[in-house]
């Protein structure tokens, strides 16, 4: 009998291919079932949202196409009024000056039916000076004039002094000639321009 040479043993390696129930999957392994299974639905929400961002953008390209394509449409009207516009402006800015100069300046109708209304007849104004130092500043008020009577120039400045519109009242000069000559001088208090 022949005897076989012996060979030497290899280590035998054992490969299980099936997994047994009591032993866990691996999360590798649940990953990618999950991607198999519920996946695809992710991945066509994902596509047809895609889709869904792309035509949007298609209808909002046609919409600003069109409301360019008005706007050139409206753009000569709105140039023809141009000149219009310029007419109105420089209309409302000489408006707008007129008021501010008008609120500056004391309303003189008023100011002389004041003097008219205090005024005794014995008593005669030669001259009336009423007038700004800056704009804005308050409006000085100078009168010259003659009268019969002291009494009546007293009741003069008194009813002047007396009266809310004027301040500072005051008798700047009195001479006795065959007439009592004096000069009374004061401000308005500002009352806004004239009424409306």
């Amino acid at each position: 009998m022949k005897v076989l040479p012996k060979v030497a043993k290899l280590p035998l390696f054992k490969i299980n291919l099936l997994i047994k129930k009591d032993q866990g999957e691996k999360i590798t392994i649940k990953f990618l079932k999950w991607i198999l299974a519920s996946g695809r639905y992710l991945v066509i929400f994902v596509e047809l949202l895609t889709i869904s961002a792309f035509v949007f953008r298609y209808k909002l390209d046609s919409d600003l196409i069109d409301l360019q394509e008005q706007i050139s449409q409206q753009k000569p009207v709105i140039e023809s009024f141009k000149n219009e516009e310029a007419i109105i402006r420089r209309t409302q800015f000489q408006l707008q000056s007129i008021k501010q100069i008008k609120q500056g300046i004391p309303d003189f109708a008023a100011i002389l039916q004041k003097f008219s209304e205090k005024i005794p007849q014995t008593i005669k104004l030669t001259s009336v000076n009423i007038g700004q130092t800056k704009a804005g500043s308050s409006t000085n008020l100078t009168m010259n004039g003659e009268a019969s009577s002291a009494t009546d120039l007293s009741y003069f400045i008194k009813s002047l002094q007396n009266d809310p519109a004027f301040t500072s009242i005051n008798l700047a000069n009195i001479s006795f000639e065959n007439q009592i000559s004096f000069t009374v001088t004061g401000e308005l208090k500002p009352i806004g321009g004239q009424k409306n």
